[in-house]
């Protein structure tokens, strides 16, 4: 079924940082938005700088660490989006972004890619409300805000099966993403995980998680810098085949109990729990 993205389903004045600023820092980059997408970063960037003085969205705290070290991160992003198999840029397609919190990277992925329907799936309430309030304010027509946990809305006819794309940032480990997001692709569809760079034990026990779950881990390389210095790896998984019904597991257990781990006492080659 495709899903099309539009509305949610469920202080004082700062003085921003100029719009130049985002500008230089795409461009230096090597990277193309139009002066609307421009003006709608910016808006974001001062959106989210004011309201995290009041909510928790972000550890960063300044509006030119927010461009750099969360928009520009994004915007690396949006490379790899566009090369991924099965993906015509003129041609609809939905991504979903686990555990948005303050909408990173699926905010920003809706800007700087508007052939694509985003949907910004975050479990807290506050967070969503400021998301509504962006995407109102930037008239983003592709973006939808979804109030829920990963866990229930991958067992939901409308979301399971439903994307070709899932992103998610600093949300939980890769064995947990992978049991998060694979329920909620496609066959075919793809999972892209930016990671540090120290991740070979979760790569380990991902490729583990990936293969009870119906899926593969295709690469894990290091993103081209544009600009940007965090070294970051970009793990993208495929799907390949359903997910088994009885995945994702109840709220919390695939963090903690990760698929794919060493667990103690099961004796060698045993690997993860049963689900729960």
């Amino acid at each position: 079924m495709a899903l099309t993205a539009g509305n949610h389903q469920t202080t004082s004045p700062v003085e921003p940082v100029s719009q130049g600023s985002l500008g230089t820092l795409v461009q230096n980059a090597g990277m193309s938005l139009d002066g609307d997408q421009l003006r709608q970063l910016a808006m974001y960037r001062d959106l989210l700088f004011t309201s995290n003085q009041t909510t928790n969205l972000t550890a960063v705290r300044d509006p030119a660490g927010i461009e750099r070290r969360l928009i520009l991160e994004s915007l690396r992003l949006v490379a790899p989006l566009r090369k991924l198999p099965g993906i015509d840029t003129s041609s609809r397609r939905s991504l979903i972004d686990v555990g948005t919190g303050g909408g990173l990277p699926g905010l920003v992925l809706a800007i700087a890619c508007p052939e694509f329907s985003v949907f910004l799936l975050d479990a807290t309430g506050k967070k969503v409300a400021f998301l509504d309030r962006v995407v109102q304010s930037l008239s983003l027509a592709n973006a939808t805000t979804i109030h829920a946990r990963a866990e229930e809305i991958g067992h939901q006819p409308r979301y399971r099966n439903a994307f070709d794309v899932v992103s998610a940032r600093a949300v939980a480990t890769l064995p947990a993403l992978l049991e998060l997001g694979l329920p909620l692709l496609r066959t075919g569809g793809h999972l892209l995980l930016p990671k540090g760079t120290a991740i070979d034990d979760e790569l380990a026990a991902g490729h583990r998680a990936a293969a009870i779950l119906g899926g593969e881990i295709v690469s894990a390389d290091l993103l081209p810098d544009a600009g940007s210095t965090i070294e970051t790896r970009l793990v993208i998984a495929r799907k390949r085949s359903p997910t088994p019904a009885a995945y994702p597991r109840r709220t919390g257990i695939p963090s903690k109990s990760p698929l794919g781990v060493d667990v103690p006492g099961n004796g060698p080659g045993r690997r993860g729990r049963d689900p729960s």
